[in-house]
């Protein structure tokens, strides 16, 4: 036993002074520059709206469904229940760092490359939505990126047998968390081919690799398939048939996957290049310019290769978009910013290929100072981005706030309301109401693709966990749409004047009715 022990303890010292320290730790400080300026006003403030209204995790048959098991284990036993801001974002920023070591050293950035990667994914869009209007699942979100970039560190990095087992259990977890992850998998694998291209590897090795690593992402995914198998035995669940669920994928065929494939490179250059809420005429341009210089780069150190580099760098780069955006095809193009924080690995590419010694001497330095400039200027807008996204979201909550203390009051005027058995149901479409926030100022936000929206409640169950959670309250309201559907069909309901009308609440057979829109 002693000597199993002893064993042990020396491997994993073994593995600690293979770790580059002063590499962890520039990222580890990249990390939480990039979270604190960007988020921090999301980690010490809280502002429940939409699916975060959901303060104290209770949507494990959800996650069941979803086929996200690993998050019932994440909340009550790593992270908690509670969607504690400054907990969510400490253990986001872990996670970032890990993930940013990973990708450097897999792709042996050079330091300052590696502080851009990080600060990159730290700052940008994904992060930002999450925070804003999913808080509750930042972290455990998060975790699958860091699973997915472990499941490959693991893969290039241990000894074949092992690495390879363990790669597999850590892409089965990724997928167990949040299964648009494994997007970070794919993708650093195919910038390891580029690397390995690079340094002139033979056709052989260079294929076995990539053969390797597809297939420790298939034995992933078989474990993961058999993983949610049991857990939906185990609890009598079924999986969701819904836009975000397991089912459409089972339905795709061998055409579909073949139709789908240039909408999906499509996607991937609207989503970088394209106007959105988050990505205003500077980050677009910004993009190009590092799109651009990574064509230049790969002129560079291509010029003079030989044709076999030549070859497997550019099949590896054209696949590049597919992989780090797969997740498009297989939701059959129902796709938004959550999924896509793999993307932004992209600025990778030229990162790396400007890490490279192979660099003319002269104005090696130059290219590289403009790719940083760049991903400054990115990180920048970024932060202003955020920033503004968190105004706004903190305003839609202060708005939601005063609108339901205002209902209520009114409500419990009603005759023979009883507070606490009287059913109350909210008819109507509260982000297309004047319940709603609306700022002009603020537009970008509300008709951009950050998910964010201009009431904090939105839909049925949002209208349980609002009065729940955040106003702790003891009303009876109906959260169920069928029957609020048929309360909106109701003749009678449809002669109230809507909020915030005189009449707008009434007493209807017993029910509390409010009609909002």
């Amino acid at each position: 036993m002693n000597q199993i022990l002893d064993t042990t303890e020396e491997k994993l010292r073994g593995w600690c002074k293979r770790i580059d320290r002063s590499l962890l730790a520039a990222v580890s400080l990249a990390a939480l520059a990039g979270m604190l300026l960007a988020h921090a006003f999301a980690f010490m403030n809280l502002f429940p709206n939409h699916d975060s209204t959901v303060v104290v995790f209770d949507a494990q048959w959800t996650m069941y469904t979803l086929g996200r098991w690993a998050q019932n284990l994440y909340f009550p036993l790593i992270r908690g229940k509670i969607a504690a801001p400054w907990l969510i974002g400490l253990f986001s920023t872990v996670y970032i760092a890990v993930s940013g070591y990973c990708i450097a050293s897999l792709l042996r950035l050079r330091r300052n490359a590696a502080v851009l990667m990080t600060a990159l994914l730290a700052c940008c869009a994904t992060v930002t939505a999450l925070l804003a209007t999913y808080n509750l699942w930042t972290d455990a979100h998060l975790m699958g990126m860091v699973l997915a970039c472990l499941g490959v560190f693991c893969l290039e990095k241990a000894k074949p047998v092992p690495g390879f087992c363990v790669a597999a259990v850590l892409f089965c977890g990724c997928l167990a968390f949040y299964q648009a992850y494994i997007q970070f998998a794919l993708g650093l694998f195919l910038l390891v081919l580029v690397r390995q291209a690079l340094e002139d590897t033979p056709w052989r090795t260079w294929l076995l690799h990539g053969v390797r690593a597809l297939a420790s992402l298939a034995a992933g995914a078989v474990l993961y398939l058999i993983s949610v198998k049991v857990s939906l035995a185990l609890t009598g669940y079924q999986l969701a048939d819904t836009g975000n669920g397991l089912v459409q994928l089972l339905r795709l065929g061998p055409a579909a996957i073949l139709a789908g494939i240039p909408a999906t490179y499509k996607n991937f250059f609207q989503t970088l290049l394209g106007y959105s809420g988050w990505n205003d005429r500077g980050m677009r341009v910004a993009t190009a310019l590092m799109l651009l210089l990574t064509l230049w780069g790969l002129f560079v150190r291509l010029r003079g290769q030989k044709r076999r580099a030549v070859v497997q760098t550019l099949l590896a780069v054209v696949l590049l978009p597919l992989g780090l955006n797969v997740v498009y095809l297989l939701a059959s193009g129902n796709v938004y910013i959550l999924m896509q924080h793999a993307l932004f690995l992209v600025y990778a590419l030229p990162l790396m290929l400007l890490s490279g010694q192979e660099l003319p001497n002269p104005p090696r330095a130059l290219w590289r100072w403009c790719g940083a400039a760049l991903c400054v200027f990115l990180i920048g807008r970024m932060l202003i981005c955020a920033n503004g996204a968190y105004v706004y979201t903190k305003f839609v909550y202060d708005q939601t706030a005063r609108q339901m203390t205002t209902v209520m009051a009114e409500v419990q005027k009603l005759p023979g309301y009883e507070e606490g058995t009287t059913p109350v149901a909210f008819v109507g479409d509260f982000t297309d109401s004047l319940f709603a926030y609306h700022d002009p100022a603020f537009s970008h936000y509300e008709e951009g693709d950050l998910h964010q929206v201009n009431s904090a409640v939105t839909y049925d169950g949002t209208i349980k966990w609002w009065f729940q959670h955040v106003m702790g309250s003891t009303a009876n309201v109906v959260a169920d749409q069928a029957q609020l559907n048929a309360w909106a069909e109701d003749a009678r309901v449809e002669e109230m004047p809507v909020y915030p009308y005189d009449g707008y609440c009434a007493m209807i057979d017993g029910t509390a009715v409010v009609r909002i829109s």
